[in-house]
Formats: C-alpha cells, structure tokens, sequence
C-alpha cells in the first residue's frame, strides 16, 4: 500500500478529477489523503460565490471520507478570485494565471511542513497547483501533474492559448496580436515561478511553464487523443488516460426529479458551470432562445438560481440550484456550456452534441476544440442573443452529423476506464520511484486492453531504459 498526497486550487472543476481518482487509489487499498487551501464555513455564504470555493470544495473531500488538511489561503487569491469573477475574454486568462501563483511561496512552505510530519509516497496535483510541483521537487518525491485536457500542450494549426481563435488559423495580424498576448502572459508567469523556484534553492525551470510537460515523473492527461486536436512535445512520461469521473456517477442523484423529464421532448442541458455562473442575464438570453415548441430545458443555475428563481421563467424551464451532471447528460439531447474542461469532456462522453458559450480562458480552446471536431458549435457570449442561440441549437438539432460525430466520439471514450489507469500508472510510480515513460511504438491513449500491455511492458523493463521522446 502507497501514501499518495492530492493537492488542488478549492474550485469544483480542479477537484473532480483528483476526487474520482483518489477514491478508485482507496478501493485499490491505498491510502490517498488531500490538501486544499480552505477554511470553516462562516455561516453564510460570500459574493461573489467564487470566494465561497474556500469552504465548498474542502467539505466535499470530507464527504467523500478522504483526510483532509486544509492548507492556509493566500490573501493575494481572495483579490484575484473576485476579480476573476467579474472578467471576461483574454482578461479572464491573465487574472487566472494570477491566482494560480498568488502565494505561492507561503503555500509550498505550507505543504513542506506538513509533508515533512508526515511524507507521502507521491504528490498529485492539477498541473497548475504550482506550489506542490515546488513542494515536490525540493523534497525529491515523485509527482504527478492531472491535465483536463490537451490544452496547454502546443500543436500544428494551435493558436496562442485562451485567445479563442479557430484551430488552423492563418498567418496575419490577428494571429500575430494572439502572440504577443500570450508571449507577454507566459513570460510573466515564468517571473512568477522562477521567483519562487530561487526562493527554495530550485534550479531554472522550463522556460516556457505553461507549455511544458509540468512533471518529469508522470502526465495524465484525462482525455483522450481522439477528442484533442494534435499536441505535439508531450515528452516521454504523458498518457492519454480517459475521463475520470466514474466514481462521481451516482452520487447526489437522489430526490432529483428525472421523471420530470419529457420523452417526447427535444431536451436541452445549460450550465455555466461553477465559477463564472453568476450571469443570471446571460441564463436569460439563453432560455428565451429556447422558448419554442417541443423543447424541454434543464437548467443548473448555481450562484444565479436566487436570480432566476425570483422572476418569471419559459414554462419549458425546469430550474436547479445544481443537477447531477454525469448522470443527467446521457438523458439529454443537447448541452449548452461554458466550455469548461469538465463539462466538456463529460458531454463528449456521452456522446451529446455541445453549444459553447465561453466566459474566458481554456473555455474558449474547449469551444475551438468542440468545434475543430464536429462535435458542437462556438457562440460567442459578447455577441450572445435570442436569436443566436435559437438558430445554433436548430442547426444542432437538425443537422444529423454533429450528433454523428459526437457519438462518435463516445465510442472511442467508452474505451478506456479513467480512474483505473490513472490509478495504476500512480501505483507503479509509487513502487518504482523512477519515471513512468511511453515505450517506444505504444499508443499514447490508454485502452484498457492498452493499460494492461503496457503495465506488462514496463514492469519488465529497468528504470530509466530507453523510451518515446515526443
């Protein structure tokens, strides 16, 4: 049995993934524990909601069962969380990146204490839980870094990341605006982690933080090369592994009213999801759009259900603080989203076509990404209207092949088993203490059948031994 230590940002969408696998690691019998900077319940709830993430995320590890510690959170990411939640766009990139090394230095100190009271085997963090890379690397503990997706990862055709450009576009004054913006956001992240990296006495890092491999141990990326469009420089020890949620299925479904949903009904899923859902008026728009004949909406309202609940709604509407998602998308027809890595890697699971309305960041990638497949459509929320949405959702409906390749795309997800995978590459590294890496010739996408060949492969073959490089 292996100790392995989960380290996340408190927001719903960077714990899922790290919940799901941490619980499959304890049914595998080990012992998976988590730290999250959080604190107590106040009593009430904040505004805006983001900053009530602090105490939300933390008590959903204590229902889960798992230990918990609650690490101290930095003042810095109290200031950029609320501006955060009023941005928008290329904005929204540059303040998200900001959070992420608010207090990074007090943070790493924070996990050193703790993990030298009592050391894990291993460390496993959302890639951009920066202080437990740092955290990692001065106490020479194997690590591993969770991707959402392929996002961060260059490719041909990839435009500067968060900048909402189509794959494949060309060379001109666009494009070349996309990349200054990004050379300047990258940079400035660089700063940021160089600083604290000479802070503990770390050599240089990678010059380019975002776009690289964020651990030399191991990569999982949850995803799956078949919903990804091409990513190039994954280096030898990333791994495509699947969705990793199947452990949240089933939870939290009880009372909720599925017989309410109409057989005869074309049916419509929208969530912004659980950080920037505070747009009751953006909600709005896209529930009068959908306003039409044989058309059901189910909708997740989070920190707008008060506003929405307090004013007249479509009688098609049926309205939820928060829904069961994992559950609810195969019963739907069409979702309508944010673009967030979770829900849109959750609906391409289920083989539903997607309408993505980003609010800023890796959202609009996702948008790109669904589009780039064939899987969905992209509607800008600055151009958002009635109109808009009514149109794209009737192209979506009557137009066979998005729903064609969205199935699609369910097919090859069906084929692999997330949480397992990932819990058996930690398991291996735990028991090697040396990189897991890709043998040469072996898919990067791990099937099932896949996992086991591979596990095989390199069980039998020594540490450090030659392996793919790109």
């Amino acid at each position: 049995m292996s100790d392995i230590a989960f380290l996340c940002h408190p927001t719903v969408g960077h714990l899922n993934t790290l919940l799901s696998t941490a619980l499959r690691m304890k049914d595998d019998g080990h012992r998976t524990r988590f730290f999250i900077p959080g604190g107590p319940s106040l009593g009430f709830r904040l505004r805006p909601d983001i900053l009530n993430n602090v105490v939300d995320v933390p008590a959903m590890v204590d229902r889960a069962g798992l230990p918990l510690e609650r690490l101290r959170p930095a003042l810095g990411v109290i200031f950029h969380a609320i501006r955060l939640a009023r941005s928008s766009g290329y904005e929204e990139s540059r303040i998200a990146l900001k959070l992420f090394t608010a207090g990074v230095e007090a943070t790493t100190r924070d996990i050193l204490r703790r993990l030298e009271r009592q050391p894990a085997d291993v460390l496993v963090a959302d890639f951009a839980f920066y202080p437990a890379l740092l955290a990692a690397e001065k106490l020479g503990v194997p690590f591993v870094a969770v991707y959402h997706s392929g996002l961060p990862f260059r490719g041909p055709g990839i435009p500067p990341w968060g900048s909402g450009l189509p794959i494949g576009t060309p060379d001109g004054p666009e494009l070349r605006s996309a990349e200054a913006a990004e050379a300047e956001l990258l940079a400035e992240l660089a700063k940021r982690v160089g600083k604290a990296r000479r802070a503990f006495g770390l050599g240089p890092g990678p010059e380019d933080v975002l776009r690289s491999p964020a651990s030399p141990w191991l990569n999982l990326v949850v995803s799956h090369e078949a919903i990804e469009a091409p990513r190039t420089g994954l280096g030898p020890s990333t791994f495509y592994v699947g969705p990793c949620f199947s452990t949240r299925r089933g939870s939290d479904t009880e009372g909720f009213p599925f017989d309410k949903l109409r057989a005869d009904a074309f049916k419509v899923y929208v969530s912004l999801g659980t950080v920037f859902n505070d747009k009751p008026e953006v909600f709005r728009t896209i529930l009068r759009g959908l306003d039409v004949p044989g058309v059901q909406v189910v909708v997740s309202g989070g920190a707008a259900y008060p506003a929405l609940a307090s004013g007249p709604l479509p009688s098609n509407v049926l309205l939820f603080r928060r829904v069961p998602q994992v559950d609810l998308l195969p019963k739907v027809d069409l979702v309508i989203g944010h673009g967030g890595n979770n829900t849109t890697n959750e609906t391409l699971a289920a083989g539903k076509p997607l309408l993505v309305v980003p609010v800023g960041g890796e959202q609009h990638d996702n948008a790109r990404r669904v589009e780039h497949l064939g899987a969905g459509l992209f509607l800008p929320m600055r151009s958002l209207s009635e109109d808009g949405v009514r149109r794209a959702v009737t192209r979506l409906r009557e137009e066979p092949g998005f729903r064609a390749r969205a199935e699609a795309l369910r097919q090859h997800l069906a084929d692999t088993e997330g949480t397992g995978t990932a819990s058996a590459l930690i398991a291996l590294l735990a028991k090697r203490r040396a990189p897991v890496r890709l043998p040469e010739g072996a898919p990067r996408t791990l099937t099932r059948e896949g996992l086991e060949s591979l596990l095989a492969s390199l069980e039998n073959t020594p540490a450090g031994a030659s392996s793919r490089s790109a």
